[in-house]
């Protein structure tokens, strides 16, 4: 177990009721999927997140810019090296569209929920994951240069990371989300705010520290700044 994740079920412990950010998107993918559901994984690399998702239906597609991550992905049916923006499907196709860690490196929101929901069935659903720009760790991952950040993932948190994609923020605040999403069609079914206290858990200092951060996220003036969003948008 990774240094984030020690922390994470430390904090799991302390709070039964907390669920960490990925499982929550996992679930609500896995709750609209049947043997039926044509799904799309934009930004797949090759995690096995979803692994159990694409198991429950044959129609799995996934895009990503890294060829790399194309070639190594082998979960998904139907993997394509492009970009979000222009997309080789045909219109409403798509019962659902999944994306995480994406939202933050998307130079062109609007050019890339247009796009999702031109491939989108009527009724389809866009399912995201990512970073709230509102939050003290996005500030903080602001303040290092670009080129540092997969050396400070492997230092600080004991895991890999080979993030090569900039990092944009254009559509990463609460605001935001519902800004652009509306712009292009879609309407909100759910916006969850999540807190985790893991990213800047280096020991147990540290760790008694982000505990008292995430009280103070909890108030309610300050529940729209937990570090992240997990969104279902309907078309």
């Amino acid at each position: 177990m990774n240094k984030q994740n020690f922390y994470r079920s430390k904090y799991q412990t302390l709070n039964p009721h907390w669920r960490e950010s990925s499982q929550i998107y996992h679930d609500l993918i896995l709750e609209n999927t049947n043997k039926n559901t044509h799904i799309l994984d934009v930004g797949c690399g090759h995690s096995t997140l979803l692994l159990d998702v694409y198991k429950k239906t044959p129609h799995t597609y996934g895009i990503d810019p890294d060829l790399n991550a194309v070639n190594r992905n082998t979960y998904i049916k139907n993997v394509e090296k492009c970009f979000v923006e222009k997309m080789p499907f045909k219109d409403n196709f798509f019962d659902i569209v999944v994306c995480a860690w994406v939202l933050e490196h998307l130079p062109d929101p609007i050019a890339a929920f247009k796009e999702i929901h031109r491939v989108l069935k009527p009724g389809g659903k866009v399912i995201f994951l990512t970073p709230n720009a509102w939050n003290y760790n996005v500030w903080i991952i602001r303040l290092v240069p670009e080129r540092l950040h997969d050396f400070f993932t492997r230092k600080l948190y004991g895991r890999m990371e080979n993030d090569t994609f900039k990092k944009q923020y254009k559509v990463n605040s609460p605001k935001r989300v519902e800004e652009v999403l509306s712009e292009t069609g879609f309407k909100k079914e759910k916006l969850i705010v999540n807190g985790d206290p893991s990213y800047v858990s280096f020991d147990e200092v540290t760790f008694l520290f982000a505990l008292f951060i995430e009280k103070i996220l909890n108030l309610k003036a300050f529940k729209k700044a937990k570090v992240h969003l997990i969104g279902v948008y309907r078309k």
